[in-house]
């Protein structure tokens, strides 16, 4: 059986993507060159379905966002070896698009980001969950690898989601907070007896210089993308069937510093 060949990265809120991030993850896709690629969502910033519009006028249009996914979703596409499949998961960010409340319901059905009439892109895409916190409908699997957008927030969310939505001896790789793991984590219960579960979390690839972060915990976030290998076996297995690692392009502070050493120059 042929392990299949796999790479995640999460969060591109386009417009807001970070280009130099964005590279560099092509530049891992032709080094890694996957069987598949697993975005993991929250690829547009879906400002204009934001609880947080009426304090923050946008400058740009929802067409703009999907505009410039398209074109980031075409570099990875070419960026891939062929045949790679192409899997989309949506975020919490899609999911606002058509979520009630939040665009007039007028309108909601024609901004439809899975339109292929409003993204075209993404007709070589496959879109392969919901935005439901669930081990049904809300991941997409190679073997025992989970992959999902994440729901939760807090510093033991992503353990918390591993238990719920993977299996024993499997891996789940999630998006979401923006907070990379340094590495391939391992599941504990209390004070730290390991649990034959694994996570880890693929970051951001957008920019870093969000103003609602200013009094926040920034210095957890940052780029990265997972990339691995699994076997696809359709049962559980007692053992892991499956090997990967965190790519880590830079952290909040990273950036930050280089930006400060340019300018002093």
């Amino acid at each position: 059986m042929k392990p299949v060949k796999w790479l995640a990265y999460s969060c591109l809120h386009a417009p807001l993507t970070d280009m130099a991030a964005f590279n560099w993850m092509i530049g891992q896709i032709e080094t890694h060159k996957p069987d598949v690629i697993v975005d993991l969502g929250d690829s547009i910033e879906a400002m204009a379905a934001s609880k947080f519009k009426d304090s923050h006028e946008a400058e740009w249009t929802l067409r703009h966002e999907y505009d410039t996914h398209c074109k980031l979703k075409q570099a990875v596409r070419e960026a891939a070896p062929k045949g790679c499949r192409l899997v989309y998961l949506p975020g919490n960010h899609e999911d606002n698009i058509m979520r009630p409340g939040r665009l007039d319901k007028a309108v909601r059905d024609v901004c439809n980001w899975a339109d292929p009439r409003n993204q075209p892109e993404l007709t070589h895409w496959h879109i392969a969950a919901q935005y439901k916190y669930c081990r049904v409908q809300g991941c997409f699997r190679i073997g025992q690898v989970c992959f999902a957008h994440g729901y939760e927030h807090s510093g033991s969310g992503d353990e918390n989601q591993a238990l719920y939505l993977g299996n024993e001896y499997g891996l789940t790789v999630l998006g979401h907070t923006h907070r990379p793991t340094p590495a391939i984590m391992q599941c504990r219960k209390g004070v730290g007896v390991p649990l034959r579960y694994y996570y880890a979390n693929a970051g951001t690839l957008r920019q870093m210089d969000a103003d609602y972060m200013s009094r926040k915990r920034k210095a957890l976030w940052g780029q990265a993308v997972v990339v691995g290998e699994a076997l696809p076996v359709k049962s559980p297995r007692m053992t892991r069937c499956w090997s990967a690692h965190v790519e880590l392009f830079r952290m909040y502070d990273d950036s930050f510093e280089r930006c400060s050493e340019r300018m002093a120059s």
